[in-house]
């Protein structure tokens, strides 16, 4: 109970600083940021599972900041999380699973033209495979790299790799198999709806 009541205490300054969070919860966030409101929202809610347990309440105005702290992460959070998704003119699907010889230069591809190269997820579901794969392929190239996002798969209804998608507002475009990268992009210069994305992806680069 006294290190309950000690919990409490310190939440209790913790929220009387918490108009300073609100007041700036329209400023745009960094990713170190959202890492930290990350952490903030899950402080939040592991103390009020641990105020659940005890024989007393919080009294409801602080219980409704609480809530109302977590309402605004996480809109916040999401708000982060659109904007990135949306930040990308194009994105181009891989997998690790794809021989080595032919995801190298997929890979150093997408990191010429500055499209991220997105996986679906963790090798065998394991973060340790995953990463050591990368760690080789960086052998060759330290400039490579890669994002996991399983919702970008489903968005662009993606269900086969490699696949490049070149976006614009309200349209976007899918080249499916394996082309070159330079080759998928020229065809949607050619025929694609986002053509000006693609375009521009390609401008300056041999």
């Amino acid at each position: 109970m006294k290190t309950a009541l000690c919990q409490l205490l310190l939440m209790s300054g913790l929220l009387s600083c918490a108009p300073v969070v609100l007041a700036s919860e329209q400023t745009p966030v960094s990713s170190q940021d959202m890492t930290w409101l990350k952490q903030q929202q899950s402080s939040l809610q592991t103390f009020q599972d641990a105020m659940r347990n005890q024989s007393f309440q919080l009294p409801t105005d602080q219980q409704d900041l609480i809530d109302k702290l977590q309402q605004d992460i996480g809109h916040q959070q999401a708000q982060q999380e659109a904007a990135e998704k949306k930040s990308f003119p194009a994105l181009y699907f891989v997998s690790l699973g794809i021989p080595r010889e032919g995801l190298l230069p997929m890979l150093q591809d997408a990191h010429r033209y500055g499209i991220p190269a997105t996986l679906r997820g963790l090798v065998n579901n394991d973060m340790r495979q995953t990463a050591s794969l990368m760690f080789e392929l960086s052998k060759e190239d330290k400039n490579i790299g890669v994002q996991i996002d399983p919702t970008l798969y489903r968005d662009y209804g993606i269900t086969t790799v490699p696949a490049l998608v070149v976006t614009c507002p309200g349209h976007f475009d899918i080249v499916r198999g394996s082309l070159p990268l330079k080759a998928a992009l020229e065809k949607v210069v050619e025929r694609g709806e986002c053509a000006a994305t693609a375009r521009q992806l390609l401008g300056g680069q041999p």
